[in-house]
């Protein structure tokens, strides 16, 4: 049955385009870029409560990033550091939680202990659910709850005719979010990369040219007017 799209609950956002920005802006190193677009992304979190959006979800660091280069790498996670250090206060203040998803097994300890400390200060935000996804890949994240799922029939915790859609849903790491209705990627490419691929199996995608530290509020609010103006059709009709 189709019906016009009535309620954007999570949206899901690939940020792209950092590196680019910086060599286009002759910076000497590309994390000048990625400094640019910890800036927007907070900008975009206040640019979902504007609009009512309860959950956003951010590529922050792919899985795969890992392949970069030490010094990108490094550039990186002292970033995250800094960011998680310096901005967890005015996320409380403006009622965001922060919630890190990913595969933090290859992390370092501090940097782990860093994102563990801003989810448990800012747990009790309500205004917005920020997931931020450092370390991860979909095809990481299907590993990770086969094996999880396996143990537990191993354990006797569950049997094999209990694994259903309902209870995989469980083993996700954005269980605690509902599925994404909209995708916005910047930076020209129209692919996923391995953005969480059960909660975007029904969504609907935004793919801009435009790069992440030049994203603009107008283009979100394109994004996002673009979503309810569609006629949706219900998952499963």
């Amino acid at each position: 049955m189709a019906e016009k799209a009535t309620s954007l609950q999570h949206v899901g956002v690939i940020m792209d385009g950092n590196r680019r920005w910086a060599r286009q802006h002759k910076f000497e190193t590309v994390i000048k870029g990625h400094e640019k677009g910890v800036d927007k992304f907070m900008e975009l979190c206040m640019w979902c409560q504007e609009r009512s959006i309860r959950h956003l979800t951010v590529y922050a660091f792919s899985y795969d990033n890992w392949n970069r280069t030490d010094d990108e790498v490094d550039g990186l996670m002292d970033l995250m550091e800094r960011f998680f250090t310096s901005k967890v206060q005015t996320c409380i203040n403006r009622g965001i939680r922060l919630v890190p998803i990913g595969n933090f097994s290859v992390m370092k300890d501090k940097n782990r202990e860093t994102l563990f400390k801003a989810a448990e200060m800012t747990k009790d935000c309500t205004s917005l659910t920020v997931n931020v996804a450092i370390s991860y890949g979909g095809h990481d994240e299907t590993v990770r709850i086969a094996k999880r799922i396996a143990e537990d029939a191993v354990a006797g915790k569950i049997k094999t005719e209990d694994i259903t859609p309902d209870l995989y849903i469980k083993y996700l790491d954005l269980a605690h979010s509902p599925e994404m209705d909209l995708v916005i990627r910047t930076g020209g490419d129209k692919r996923l990369s391995g953005f969480f691929p059960w909660e975007t199996s029904y969504s609907e995608f935004c793919y801009l040219d435009v790069l992440w530290p030049d994203f603009s509020h107008e283009q979100f609010d394109y994004a996002v007017d673009e979503y309810y103006a569609k006629t949706r059709i219900n998952k499963g009709k």
